[in-house]
């Protein structure tokens, strides 16, 4: 499952739930029968 984790400064991955988690009010991960959903909550400005 996709998890939020601390890159180091040269990798070249590890970034995009580190990003989500910023910028929306709520995120996570729900496993499926196949696969996975992730979803984010964004507040309207």
């Amino acid at each position: 499952m996709p998890h939020l984790r601390r890159p180091d400064a040269d990798d070249c991955y590890g970034r995009g739930l580190l990003i989500v988690a910023q910028l929306a009010d709520d995120w996570g991960v729900e496993p499926l029968t196949v696969g996975k959903s992730v979803f984010a909550e964004l507040s309207v400005r």
